[in-house]
C-alpha cells in the first residue's frame, strides 16, 4: 500500500525518503511506469517516462531526463540539480546548494541557477523562514 500510494503521488517526498528500502533497487533489466520509484546509489528516483524496453531504462543517477531524484530529508540543502521541466521545477522555499553556497527558492516553478534569479542566498534566518514556510 505504501509503496503504491508513493508512486501515485499521494505521499509527500520527505514521507517516502523514510522509508527507502520499500522500493527495488535499480537494475539494467528494470521495466516499470511513469512514476515507479526505484532505489540507486542510496538515492531513490521516480521514473518520469513508461519503461518497457531495455533501451528505454537508464541509469537514474545518470540520466535526469529519465528519473526525477526524490529528496532526502537528512539533506538540508541538497546539490542543485538544473531542472528540465515543470516536472522538477523548484517550489517557492525549497533548499539547495549551488557553488560552496546555500540558497533558498524565491519562486515557484523555479528553474534558474541560484545566484541568478529566483534564489537567495540562504542565512540563516532565510532557511528558517523557508522552514516556517513549509506548513501552508
Amino acid at each position: 500500500m505504501f509503496v503504491k500510494a508513493a508512486q501515485e503521488q499521494q505521499l509527500d517526498e520527505t514521507t517516502i525518503a523514510e522509508y527507502p528500502d520499500l522500493f527495488v533497487e535499480w537494475d539494467a533489466n528494470w521495466r516499470g511506469k511513469q512514476g515507479d520509484i526505484v532505489q540507486d546509489e542510496g538515492n531513490l528516483y521516480r521514473s518520469i517516462h513508461d519503461v518497457t524496453n531495455e533501451g528505454q531504462n537508464t541509469k537514474p543517477s545518470a540520466t535526469p531526463s529519465m528519473w526525477t531524484r526524490i529528496g532526502n530529508p537528512l539533506d538540508e540543502f541538497p546539490e542543485w540539480v538544473q531542472p528540465i521541466g515543470a516536472h522538477d521545477a523548484y517550489a517557492k522555499g525549497d533548499k539547495a546548494s549551488h557553488n560552496g553556497k546555500n540558497w533558498v527558492s524565491t519562486a515557484d516553478n523555479n528553474v534558474w541557477e541560484p545566484g541568478v534569479y529566483g534564489w537567495e542566498e540562504a542565512t540563516q534566518a532565510t532557511a528558517v523562514a523557508a522552514d516556517e514556510g513549509d506548513g501552508e
